[in-house]
C-alpha cells in the first residue's frame, strides 16, 4: 500500500507546485486593481460553489451575532469574508515574484508603531495578538520591510512539503523568521529572549492544549501559550491587524498593547489574559466582521461538560 502511496503523492504534490507556478506566471503581470478584480470574481464563484464551508460560516455567525443580524446580513458578510481570502490569495501570489509590490498594497504608515517601539524599548520581546483577518500574509512581509524588530510567526507545515519550501520563501522574504508548531517552545522563549517578536494567531480552534474562554459568548478552546510566556518572561501583548480599505489595499494597525496585572495565582492570571485577548480579536471582529475566515470550525472542540454536543 505504501510503496503505490508514495509515488502517487509524490505526483499530486508536484502537480500543485506546477498549478501553483502557473497561477503566479498568469498574475505577474497583472496590475494591483486587476488582481484585486480577480480576486471579488473568484470570491464570489466560491461563495456559490463552496457550500459546506458557507454552511460552516452561517452557524459561526449565528452563534457570534445571533438576531441582532438578519439573513441578509449575514449572508452578505459570508460572502464578503469568502471575496476577501480570494483576494487576499491572489494578491499574495501577484506579490510572490515582486516582494517589493507589498507597498502597493498598504495605504501610508502604519498606525501605532510608537507603541511597538515603546515595546521593544523594554527589551523582553513582543507578542503580536492578530488573527486570520484580512491580509495577514501581506501584514507580515509589510513588518519585515519596516526594520523595527525581527518577527516570528508560528505555523503548521504544509502537506506539500515541495510547496511547503516555497511557501517558507515567500514568507520570510522580508527578514522574517518561522517556527512550525511542532517544533521546541524554547523557540519562542529564545526569541522573546533576544527581544524579538512572536506572531501569534488566537482565532482558531485548539484541539489540544488549550483552555476555554468566551468567545462571542460560546466556550471556545485557546491557545494558552500567548498569555503563560508573556507571565513568564514579561513579553508585551501588541495586538496587530490589517484592515481593508475596500479597494484592494490595507491599513495596518499596532495596538493598543493589553496592560495586563498579575496576581498571586499564576493559573487565574492565565485564564484572564487569555479571555483579554480573545475580547480584543472578538471587539475587531464585531467591529467589522466582514474580513474575518468565517468558515473556519471555531468552536469544535466542546469543555468536558458538553462531551457529545457537536456544533458543527
Amino acid at each position: 500500500m505504501s510503496k503505490k502511496w508514495r509515488p502517487l503523492s509524490k505526483a499530486r504534490h508536484l502537480l500543485e507546485c506546477a498549478t501553483f507556478r502557473a497561477l503566479i506566471f498568469f498574475l505577474r503581470p497583472l496590475s494591483a486593481k486587476t488582481v484585486f478584480r480577480l480576486g471579488q470574481a473568484l470570491g464570489a464563484l466560491s461563495y456559490n460553489w463552496a457550500k459546506k464551508r458557507k454552511q460552516m460560516a452561517r452557524i459561526n455567525l449565528d452563534i457570534a451575532f445571533g438576531y441582532e443580524k438578519s439573513d441578509a446580513e449575514k449572508n452578505q458578510i459570508i460572502k464578503s469574508s469568502f471575496t476577501q481570502l480570494a483576494v487576499s490569495a491572489l494578491q499574495c501570489l501577484w506579490v510572490w515574484t515582486d516582494p517589493q509590490r507589498v507597498h502597493q498594497l498598504i495605504e501610508g504608515e502604519p498606525a501605532g508603531l510608537d507603541q511597538l517601539k515603546a515595546c521593544k524599548k523594554r527589551g523582553k520581546g513582543v507578542f503580536f495578538l492578530t488573527a486570520h483577518y484580512g491580509n495577514w500574509e501581506v501584514m507580515g512581509i509589510d513588518h519585515g520591510y519596516r526594520g523595527v524588530c525581527n518577527l516570528n510567526s508560528i505555523i503548521r507545515r504544509l502537506d506539500n512539503p515541495y510547496l511547503d519550501t516555497m511557501v517558507m520563501g515567500f514568507r520570510t522574504v522580508s527578514g522574517n523568521g518561522i517556527f512550525y508548531r511542532d517544533e521546541s517552545p524554547l523557540l519562542i522563549a529564545r526569541a522573546l529572549k533576544n527581544n524579538e517578536a512572536v506572531a501569534v494567531m488566537m482565532d482558531q480552534n485548539t484541539a489540544k492544549g488549550g483552555i476555554f474562554v468566551d468567545f462571542f459568548g460560546e466556550k471556545a478552546a485557546t491557545a494558552r501559550s500567548v498569555a503563560l510566556l508573556s507571565h513568564r518572561t514579561g513579553a508585551a501583548i501588541l495586538p496587530l491587524f490589517s484592515y481593508p480599505t475596500g479597494k484592494g489595499t490595507y491599513r495596518i494597525e499596532y495596538g493598543p498593547e493589553l496592560k495586563l496585572e498579575k496576581s498571586d495565582d499564576k493559573e487565574r492570571d492565565i485564564l484572564r489574559w487569555t479571555q483579554e485577548c480573545e475580547q480584543f480579536i472578538e471587539k475587531v471582529v464585531r467591529g467589522y466582521p466582514d474580513p474575518w475566515m468565517w468558515s473556519h470550525r471555531r468552536w469544535k472542540t466542546r469543555p468536558l461538560e458538553e462531551r457529545g454536543r457537536r456544533v458543527y
